[in-house]
């Protein structure tokens, strides 16, 4: 795949899933020469060691959806297009990367189903109030890799394991990993039902 470079921002214990939006605030003075539409390698970082060593990271194409200036900081939302891996990184500013090829290959039909019928029990117990709205979504996004990364984004809350499925790059075993955290995290649910009974 042909290498491109465009500016990075680091997310700081924070991932942006392709089709879904994040939003932050920062401080860097590198955000001045970004503008609402741009397009950025957004790369999560846990440690120091992900910014001083960035080569072979997965990190996200996204576009700049809004960016303005509150005092010295920054408030930005991105918007995730595309998982990249990042080949090297030039003075915090600027990454080049090559795209991830994503696709939803034969035989995936099943886990797909899965995940959908998993996420959709999740919700039933969570019962938020747009639930239906939540349903009406997962059943317009067709493919594994869609699917795979909104429940990501959607469910889990802790940085510790969406940066674990964010970084896997087969999308058949990212899904497995999904659906056991799925199955813990309706179980949890199960069990405070029934100490609240």
């Amino acid at each position: 795949m042909n290498e491109k470079t465009l500016p990075i921002i680091l997310l700081q214990k924070q991932v942006v899933f392709p089709y879904c939006n994040v939003s932050f605030s920062s401080e860097n003075k590198n955000l001045a020469k970004i503008s609402q539409g741009d397009r950025v390698v957004a790369l999560p970082v846990r440690t120091v060691l992900d910014i001083l060593f960035p080569r072979g990271r997965m990190a996200t194409l996204s576009e700049v959806v809004e960016i303005k200036q509150e005092g010295r900081a920054w408030s930005v939302q991105l918007k995730g297009i595309s998982r990249v891996r990042l080949r090297r990184a030039s003075s915090f500013a600027l990454a080049v990367y090559e795209g991830v090829e994503e696709l939803e290959r034969p035989g995936q039909e099943r886990l797909r189903e899965d995940l959908r019928k998993k996420s959709q029990e999740l919700i039933f117990l969570i019962n938020v109030n747009e639930s239906d709205k939540l349903i009406h979504l997962l059943n317009f996004l067709v493919n594994l890799p869609q699917l795979s990364d909104f429940v990501s984004n959607y469910f889990i809350l802790k940085f510790p394991r969406r940066y674990e499925i964010f970084i896997e790059e087969n999308v058949e075993l990212r899904a497995r990993k999904l659906l056991v955290v799925l199955d813990d995290l309706i179980a949890d649910l199960k069990v405070k039902r029934e100490m609240e009974r």
